[in-house]
């Protein structure tokens, strides 16, 4: 029902009007990983591996209506440093699946479009192949990357290689001490074993505090994202971006609905109807040590 609804819609082009209307919002997406699976895994119930197919129609679709940007653009935008065209738009891959390389990074490099990748450093430090075989296996969609793999994806593919913390434990079930020593050990693995400088993290399964922000703001991390729907508003706190979650079940028509923002203010006229409470704007979390974001009219 609600795929015929976004065709519906971006048949009528409302989705081009929705993507005009947040055209000085920078949307962000989330993936998590690229297969070459035909059929959907039965350890992956949810989609959460695209199709590399469909990731490159999503990938062609972006490269006609939006500018792609890197994270670090964005971060370095929202300090003052550069502008921002319209119709911006940052990807993201969360958890770190070996797929990222031996899928999605070459339809990426063909294209020359940049990602960041949150990965999970725990996880990274678990024993590989030496051989570093790039060719993709049905492996790949439940192997995570090595530190060896992430130091190709960063020297030779340019990504930007980031914190999903250690292992990936929601940051709220922890003690204080737990979270800290997460977001800490996990800053300090990147450093050490990729040399990053002031990573940017994925806060896991969606959960953070004003507290936690605060935290990773503290421990030097260049920014946060979050799993909160909606296009990020100019001036909005680093250390809450929002993102849209994108599946195997997104063919162009969906994807074109959730990159314009049309799907989150779908959700907004919902909630009334939901006996839950309409979100607030965006904008109203802007940080007073974050300034800014100038974006191109």
């Amino acid at each position: 029902m609600k795929k015929h609804l976004f065709a519906i819609l971006h048949a009528l082009g409302v989705t081009r009007f929705a993507a005009w209307y947040y055209r000085k919002r920078v949307v962000f997406l989330c993936y998590h990983g690229v297969t070459k699976r035909q059929t959907r895994s039965l350890a992956d119930p949810k989609g959460l591996h695209v199709n590399h197919r469909r990731f490159a129609a999503h990938l062609d679709f972006l490269q006609q209506h939006y500018k792609i940007i890197s994270l670090g653009d964005y971060i370095r935008a929202s300090s003052g440093h550069g502008r921002l065209p319209p119709y911006s738009a940052v990807l993201t891959f969360d958890d770190g699946f070996r797929n990222l390389l031996t899928v999605a990074a070459p339809l990426l490099a063909a294209r020359q479009i940049p990602a960041a990748v949150f990965l999970i450093t725990d996880k990274a430090g678990e024993p590989t192949n030496a051989d570093l075989n790039l060719d993709w296996t049905p492996e790949d969609d439940e192997k995570y990357l090595s530190w060896d793999d992430a130091r190709i994806l960063k020297d030779q593919l340019k990504f930007e290689i980031c914190s999903h913390t250690c292992s990936h434990s929601g940051l709220l079930t922890l003690s204080p001490e737990e979270a800290e020593r997460e977001l800490h050990q996990s800053y300090d693995d990147l450093v050490t074993h990729l040399g990053v400088e002031a990573p940017s993290l994925s806060y896991p399964k969606g959960q953070y505090s004003k507290m936690l922000a605060e935290d990773a703001r503290k421990l030097g991390y260049a920014c946060a994202v979050t799993t909160d729907l909606g296009p990020n508003e100019l001036g909005h706190d680093l250390f809450t971006l929002g993102r849209t979650l994108i599946g195997d079940d997104d063919n162009v028509a969906s994807f074109a609905v959730r990159v314009s923002g049309l799907r989150w203010w779908l959700a907004q006229l919902r909630a009334p109807f939901e006996n839950r409470p309409r979100e607030e704007p965006r904008s109203v979390a802007v940080s007073a040590a974050t300034p800014g974001l100038r974006l191109l009219d």
